[in-house]
């Protein structure tokens, strides 16, 4: 077993690992940096304006937070440790039966993280998508770096369909994506749209359908935290007594007061059902009306259980590029889930891991979608030239526009700047 220097461990949050100088910290050491533009790259000259960074990120980061910049959002696609030359710490592929294969992955995480969080607005939030083999680790970095209390969900996503042959024991067709707030007070998302009109549990309709729509049936008999202004008697059509939960007092009560009962018989909202031994009284809930008739437009929180396939991901970067350098590019519809998610149209975007470009794709798709003006800054290095020839390659084909491999014509997103950069190091 290789020797650890104990001088050299690190503990945060129930992690241990070995925190070893990399060898991009010895190269900046005592070096002043800088972002030089590459003017050849530049295109566009109205619209958002983009960045590529073409760097080490641990370099760029420390740039970015020199400068001040803060963004609201940040996704990032981290290499997932895999043990199948996935990741590369100090300049070599870190293999599965490296003994410090997970304390050198999180050694390389926290770095980075740590700064993320200083640029992350208060407002803001960070995605970080990952599978089987760290997400335990890196939940419990981020609860450490980002504090607990700002966990968000750890989204699960369904990434893949029709798997399972070469599976030994189990098919896993999914992996997350980790959500954290910078300050979990200031992060408001926005809330889904319910489709009411293609939801089968409307299936009654009264005299109101044109106004209220069709509606469902809710117990007024409600048990939860007591109330005694909720604890009343009704009195049935054929005068029996109904009392919520069968008797005065704990723990049932009704769901509307009594006032609102009343108004709730005026306009038709309560329907009495007749049992063998009872009645049973309930409330209306209509599709396009709330319960004071107002209409209304039905939302709830987004779920935590989500679906982009990776071969969507694949498939458009082939039909860009013809290019199948990148096993699992992440889709533009996952990424675009994540901008709607925010309410500010305007966001500033980071991806600090950005491969082949597909959170600066899906900027584009998603302001063309809805009119906004985001912002994108991608840092890449440019290992194998995947900086010059895929990440920006893709993106200046979608700004110019493209023939996909059908042979269709895809339109350009014209009204978009795209900017390249290097990282000057100067001692």
């Amino acid at each position: 077993m290789s020797k650890i220097n104990k001088s050299n461990l690190k503990f945060l949050n129930g992690l241990f690992w070995e925190d070893k100088e990399e060898a991009i910290e010895k190269k900046l050491k005592g070096a002043s940096l800088e972002l030089k533009e590459i003017n050849s790259k530049s295109l566009g000259n109205e619209g958002p304006k983009h960045r590529i960074i073409e760097s080490d990120n641990l370099a760029a980061l420390q740039v970015l937070k020199t400068s001040g910049e803060k963004f609201q959002v940040i996704y990032i696609d981290p290499p997932y440790n895999t043990g199948n030359k996935d990741f590369k710490y100090n300049d070599h592929y870190v293999d599965a039966e490296d003994e410090f294969r997970h304390s050198k992955w999180i050694s390389f995480m926290f770095k980075r993280l740590e700064i993320a969080k200083d640029l992350l607005s208060e407002d803001g939030a960070i995605f970080l998508s990952i599978d089987d083999y760290e997400q335990a680790r890196l939940k419990l970095l981020c609860d450490g770096i980002f504090g607990q209390q700002n966990f968000v969900a750890n989204f699960i996503r369904k990434n893949k369909a029709g798997s399972g042959h070469d599976s030994k024991q189990i098919a896993v067709e999914f992996d997350y994506m980790l959500c954290y707030a910078k300050n979990i007070d200031q992060l408001v998302f926005n809330l889904e749209n319910v489709d009411v009109e293609n939801d089968t549990k409307y299936r009654h309709a009264d005299t109101f359908v044109k106004k209220r729509g069709k509606y469902y049936l809710r117990d007024l008999d409600y048990k939860g935290s007591y109330s005694k202004s909720l604890d009343y008697i009704i009195t049935a059509p054929d005068g029996t007594k109904m009392k919520s939960g069968g008797k005065i007092g704990k723990p049932n009560t009704w769901r509307w007061s009594q006032e609102k009962f009343e108004w709730g018989i005026k306009n038709d909202y309560i329907v009495f059902k007749k049992m063998p031994k009872s009645w049973k009284v309930y409330i209306k809930q209509y599709q396009f009306v709330d319960n004071k008739d107002k209409v209304r437009v039905r939302k709830l929180p987004h779920r935590a259980l989500i679906e982009y396939s990776n071969s969507k991901g694949s498939n458009e970067l082939k039909d860009i590029l013809n290019q199948d350098i990148f096993t699992y590019p992440k889709p533009t519809d996952l990424i675009c889930f994540v901008l709607d998610l925010f309410e500010n149209k305007n966001v500033k975007v980071l991806d600090f891991f950005a491969g082949s470009g597909s959170s600066l794709h899906a900027t584009m798709l998603q302001n063309k979608i809805d009119n906004g003006q985001r912002t994108c800054t991608l840092i890449t290095n440019n290992e194998n030239k995947i900086c010059e020839e895929v990440t920006y390659e893709r993106n200046k084909a979608v700004i110019i526009g493209y023939t996909k491999r059908s042979g269709k014509k895809v339109e350009g997103l014209a009204k978009n700047q795209l900017q390249y950069f290097k990282i000057q190091v100067k001692k």
